[in-house]
């Protein structure tokens, strides 16, 4: 990044701001987005882990205001399923495709996410065991696609939760994943002084993004919350589906 040029210094800022705000808003999408967006300027594993850096910061920052709307049995639920199911997904890695999960993960959540967007919800008991259920399925895709966040993005948009226990029960479970990873990527010598940097200099942009996210979140509607969440898992998955199917042709 030291050595972009400032059109492309633009770019990088311009994605930064746009993954923040959107982040503020639905509580979730900021990986994804910069990880897509920054991989043709970074190194892989230099945007994966400035993503969680900057996702950790983003999750502190809007902790305190969703505090109080956390679900605290559905976040120890899926946490405990999180745990237990990504270890495994990593141990699957031997005899599955990455690019082949990333591919059946993505059209699932696609079909799903279309479902929601004409109606569908999730009228299905709602208990410890449905819970711990999707943190399980959440960590096997996590071990085996990094794409574990969406299947909890998915059920919790097709409950009848309010927009308000949703985003709140996101943040937090994103905080806690995103720690779990940076602690592995740092046990494997991913976090390098220049990607720190990074991150430095990418706050002011991503605490400006998620506080503007944060105040139109305070402002909009329940409805529109969900569209735009739904929307944001719809542009995801189609564009998880298009890297895998352009990076195998």
């Amino acid at each position: 990044m030291d050595n972009l040029s400032p059109a492309a210094w633009c770019v990088a800022g311009v994605i930064l701001l746009i993954a923040s705000v959107v982040r503020g808003l639905t509580g979730f999408g900021f990986s994804a987005i910069i990880v897509t967006g920054l991989s043709l300027i970074l190194l892989p594993a230099q945007t994966v882990v400035l993503a969680l850096l900057l996702e950790i910061v983003a999750s502190i920052h809007l902790l305190p205001s969703a505090w109080k709307n956390i679900n605290w049995p559905l976040l120890g639920a899926l946490g405990i399923g999180l745990l237990v199911g990504t270890p495994i997904g990593v141990s699957l890695l031997a005899w599955l495709d990455p690019d082949v999960m990333r591919l059946v993960i993505s059209f699932l959540v696609l079909t799903f996410a279309l479902l929601l967007f004409n109606g569908y919800s999730y009228r299905g008991p709602q208990n410890f065991p449905v819970y711990s259920g999707v943190g399980l399925l959440s960590g096997i895709c996590n071990g085996t696609a990094a794409l574990g966040g969406l299947p909890i993005v998915t059920f919790l948009l097709s409950t009848q939760a309010k927009v308000e226990t949703t985003r709140a029960t996101l943040i937090a479970a994103f905080l806690g994943t995103d720690i779990y990873a940076l602690v592995l990527a740092g046990g494997h010598g991913l976090v390098t002084s220049t990607t720190l940097t990074y991150a430095i200099i990418s706050l002011p942009i991503v605490i400006g993004g998620v506080s503007l996210g944060k105040h139109l979140f305070n402002k909009a509607s329940p409805r529109f919350f969900k569209r735009s969440a739904i929307l944001l898992l719809l542009g995801l998955s189609l564009t998880g589906i298009i890297r895998v199917i352009a990076k195998m042709v």
